[in-house]
């Protein structure tokens, strides 16, 4: 569930459960994001995990250089909170259509 429960403090009960539907299907774990960057970072993959596809792209470029691998360590212990970034931008977006919703 979304960490940030004042967000839905203005939704009818039927808009809650559209919510809490659309959420969970786009909803990132953090767990997952920091093993991807741990193990996989050197290609990028926890990049294209939180929809960062030209960051990606440019660790698969690089990869051969170990450079990448090396910046993924650090970012290991960033992605906890990227993911929670990702999360609450998605959880606004949702929130915004739904809205968007009532006035249709």
């Amino acid at each position: 569930m979304i960490d940030n429960l004042l967000l839905l403090r203005d939704l009818t009960d039927p808009e809650k459960f559209l919510f809490q539907g659309e959420y969970n299907v786009v909803r990132k774990n953090s767990t997952s994001g920091v093993l991807l960057a741990f193990f996989l970072g050197g290609l990028g993959v926890h990049h294209f995990y939180l929809g960062w596809i030209g960051l990606g792209i440019l660790y698969v470029a690089l990869c051969w250089t170990f450079i990448p691998a090396l910046v993924a360590l650090i970012e290991t212990f960033l992605m906890p909170g990227r993911v929670q970034r990702y999360n609450t931008e998605k959880a606004e977006e949702i929130l915004t259509k739904i809205k968007a919703l009532r006035h249709a």
